[in-house]
C-alpha cells in the first residue's frame, strides 16, 4: 500500500481487529472508540443503506457522527490491483479509490465529506480482501431525489442550484463522475453537498467538455423523472449564459447532447473524463455522427 503514502500524511497508523487503519490525527481518540464498538457489535450499528453480501454502510456515533463504508473484494485481480495501486483507473467502485479521490480533492471544497479513517485487511500478504472508509456524516440532510419525490414543484429552483454546484466543483479542479440526484444532499442551511466519490476525475481536462458531460449526464441519470427535456434545456441554457458567458459551444453542445440523449457506457464516461487523448478521440467521433 505504498502508493497511499503521499496522501496519508495527516493520518496515524493503527491496528484494530486484524485490520490496518489510517486514522485522522485530529480525531484520534473518538475514532478508535467508535471503530472498536463497531467491530465488537456490528449488528448493533444503524445501517444507512440496505446491507449487501459484500457491502455495508453504517452510522457510527461517538464524539461526532461518521459514515462507515465496508467493502469485501471478491476478485483476486482487484485485490492485487488495489494493494499495489498499479492500475491508474479511478472509475472503479471500491473504497480505496474513494479514499484516493477524497484526498486528492482541493481542500477548499467545503461541500464534500472529509476522510476520518481508511482501513484494510489483506490475505496472503498482497491480496487486499476488505476495505473500510470512514467519513464525516452530514446530519439532517436529505438527497435531491428524496426532496423532489415529495416536492416536485422545486425541480427548477434546485436544478439551478445544482448547476452552480457543478461550476464550483470544476473551478476547484475536480469532477464527480456519478453526479446523480441521490449523490447530492440538501442541508438544513439549504446548501448542496456531494457524496460517494468512488468515481472522480482529479483534474478538469477541458471545462467546456466537462460542463457538457455534467449538464447532459445529469438529465439522463435521472433528473428526467422530474422535468421535461425541453424545460431542462431552457434552464441549462439560461444558467450557462449567465454563469459561463465565454462557453465554447462548439465543444459543449455535441458533448451535452450525446450525454443527455444517449446512454454512454461507464467505462467510456470515466475514460473521456480522465484521459486527454480519449477525450479528443471522443470529440472527433461526435463530429462524424
Amino acid at each position: 500500500m505504498f502508493h497511499l503514502k503521499s496522501i496519508s500524511k495527516g493520518f496515524v497508523r493503527a491496528k484494530l481487529q486484524r485490520n490496518q487503519f489510517l486514522l485522522a490525527r485530529d480525531q484520534l481518540p473518538g475514532l478508535v472508540a467508535a471503530l472498536q464498538r463497531f467491530f465488537d457489535a456490528p449488528h448493533d450499528c444503524k445501517t444507512l443503506d440496505p446491507l449487501e453480501q459484500t457491502r455495508g454502510v453504517y452510522l457510527l456515533e461517538g464524539e461526532q457522527q461518521w459514515v462507515l463504508k465496508y467493502n469485501h473484494l471478491t476478485s483476486w485481480k482487484k485485490q492485487l490491483t488495489n494493494f499495489f495501486g498499479r492500475k491508474k483507473s479511478y472509475g472503479l467502485h471500491d473504497l480505496t479509490n474513494e479514499f484516493i479521490n477524497l484526498q486528492r480533492i482541493n481542500p477548499a471544497a467545503d461541500f464534500v465529506p472529509r476522510v476520518a479513517a481508511y482501513g484494510y485487511r489483506t490475505r496472503r500478504l498482497f491480496f487486499l480482501k476488505e476495505e473500510y472508509l470512514l467519513v464525516n456524516f452530514f446530519a439532517d440532510h436529505c438527497d435531491v431525489d428524496q426532496r423532489l419525490q415529495s416536492n416536485p414543484e422545486q425541480a427548477e429552483a434546485l436544478l439551478e442550484q445544482i448547476f452552480a454546484l457543478f461550476s464550483r466543483m470544476l473551478a476547484l479542479g475536480f469532477c464527480h463522475l456519478d453526479p446523480h440526484p441521490k449523490n447530492i444532499l440538501i442541508g438544513p442551511d439549504k446548501q448542496l453537498r456531494l457524496i460517494d466519490f468512488e468515481c472522480c476525475a482529479h483534474q478538469v481536462l477541458e471545462q467546456n467538455f466537462a460542463l457538457g458531460f455534467l449538464h447532459g449526464y445529469f438529465y439522463t441519470y435521472w433528473f428526467q423523472r422530474f422535468i421535461s427535456k425541453e424545460r431542462y434545456h431552457q434552464v441549462s441554457d439560461s444558467y450557462l449564459r449567465k454563469a459561463h458567458p465565454e462557453l465554447n459551444r462548439r465543444v459543449f453542445e455535441p458533448v451535452y447532447l450525446r450525454f443527455r440523449d444517449h446512454k454512454v457506457g461507464r467505462t467510456t464516461r470515466y475514460t473521456v473524463m480522465t484521459s486527454w487523448p480519449a477525450q479528443q478521440a471522443f470529440c472527433e467521433k461526435l463530429k462524424s455522427l
